[in-house]
């Protein structure tokens, strides 16, 4: 069974299984308020005005980690880093708070009928005890009864989602406009003033660049620099005795020789950018900044070490001379008066389209600006000259065939477009698709609503009043 599991092809057919039992919340999971490991005696934290025990929040981890082992398989080492595993439990512990509330309960033969009727628990259609303990036991290091505990939470969770998105529905057209964004074709014809065909003629002079220079300095001001230095230790043996020597203000010197642990320094970065390597929550960095040179900010977990941060140094932000911003502002200036040139051409295209149509318009001298006419397009295709299709196919969709766009831009310039035809869609293939796309636009929908209920109830449990 094991070697069975060892296959990649295999194993990622077990993860995608064995994930499809939990709920689809887990995958909503977002990225909580992070917490500290407790000693067994002391509490975590508190939810809704209570308590929760070091036990209950080190459960809650488990389980969210035995998720993230069901959702990653194999790639878990490699994303793990990126996860907040720790306000993924305490957002566990609010939801199974709330079910609770709701007296929403799973008994012991639901449990053991879902844990029999999974497929990767099985051999020849049939329950293997042995199979089922070998997976639990190397995959995800967990006695069966923990791992039946956590998987009647996860039922649980399952049905406190089913009440909470039971209200959401879709309509057929809601499902046929959504698959029009994809499969419909328009042409169009259109006149753009793209900002790199006039770019080409703007030479700003020294004169221009210094004058933009002295009314835009603060701009171009960079931020402070400051160089961190940090203990860090895998260990948790001596965490609490750490905290309450952070919670007097010991300098960084003596934590290190108090512990034994070697004292590193970041090297200077900009306020704002951090090295990424060591992913100094923001939460870190400002209570560094906010205290004295090597006094330290409270204890931070980042993947599997506890690290302590003190401001060493800092250097104070500077203006730039401007010989070394030259070729930067040029560049400014360039992309802001062909951005100016274009629009105002495109503009006087608006009044004349107030006496003449669209068609004899492109056919007159526009000085610069470029007209053309599509093929028929998708949203999702490219149009020589113009780009990506999304916008242009979204501001025709609003027009009758023959008419005429109001002024619309993006970051390569304006642009007015005449819908010229829509192309007869398939309906054989919508029918084909729709009940797949209906699937997809309901679960997209329920998820939409368990989301906003989850950032309301995480609101209330957090509320310290």
């Amino acid at each position: 069974m094991l070697k069975i599991l060892r296959d990649k092809k295999t194993a990622k057919k077990v993860w995608i299984g064995l994930a499809i039992i939990i709920i689809p919340a887990f995958t909503l999971w977002g990225f909580g308020s992070s917490s500290r490991n407790r000693e067994d005696s002391a509490p975590a934290g508190k939810i809704f005005g209570k308590n929760v025990s070091a036990l209950d929040y080190k459960n809650a981890y488990s389980a969210t980690r035995t998720a993230a082992i069901l959702q990653f398989g194999d790639n878990l080492p490699q994303v793990e880093k990126y996860l907040n595993l720790e306000g993924q439990a305490w957002e566990r512990l609010i939801l199974l708070h709330e079910a609770a509330r709701r007296k929403i309960t799973v008994d012991d033969k639901k449990v053991i009928e879902t844990i029999q009727n999974a497929p990767y628990f099985q051999r020849n259609s049939v329950f293997d005890n042995r199979t089922y303990q070998e997976i639990l036991r190397y995959v995800f290091r967990l006695q069966p009864r923990a791992f039946e505990e956590q998987f009647r939470q996860n039922l649980i969770l399952a049905k406190l989602y089913t009440q909470i998105t039971e209200s959401a529905k879709v309509e057929d057209a809601q499902v046929r406009e959504e698959w029009l964004k994809t499969n419909e074709e328009l042409s169009i014809a259109y006149l753009a003033g793209l900002f790199s065909d006039f770019a080409k003629k703007i030479k700003p002079s020294d004169k221009q660049i210094a004058e933009y220079y002295e009314k835009n300095k603060d701009n171009f001001r960079e931020p402070q620099e400051i160089n961190l230095e940090y203990v860090s230790t895998e260990s948790e043996k001596d965490l609490q005795k750490l905290r309450e020597l952070i919670d007097l203000k010991t300098p960084l010197d003596q934590l290190a020789q108090e512990f034994k642990l070697t004292k590193k320094e970041t090297g200077f970065f900009k306020q704002f950018a951090p090295p990424t390597a060591l992913k100094i929550p923001p939460e870190t960095l400002n209570s560094v900044l906010a205290l004295k040179e090597h006094i330290p900010a409270p204890l931070v977990k980042i993947d599997q070490g506890y690290y302590v941060f003190a401001l060493k140094e800092k250097k104070p932000g500077r203006l730039p001379e401007l010989k070394d911003l030259k070729d930067r502002i040029k560049e400014i200036i360039t992309r802001e008066e062909s951005a100016k040139i274009a629009q105002e051409k495109i503009n006087a295209c608006v009044e004349k389209l107030k006496t003449i149509p669209f068609n004899q318009l492109i056919k007159t001298n526009l000085d610069g600006l470029i007209t053309g006419q599509t093929k028929p397009f998708k949203s999702t295709d490219q149009i020589d000259k113009l780009g990506a299709g999304q916008l242009f196919w979204d501001n025709a969709k609003k027009l009758k065939i023959d008419a005429v766009s109001p002024v619309f831009s993006d970051a390569k310039g304006y642009y007015i477009i005449q819908l010229k035809a829509i192309k007869p869609v398939d309906e054989e293939k919508f029918n084909k698709d729709k009940k797949d796309l209906t699937e997809k636009l309901l679960e997209n929908k329920k998820n939409e609503i368990f989301v906003k209920f989850l950032e309301e109830i995480k609101k209330k449990a957090l509320d310290k009043k």
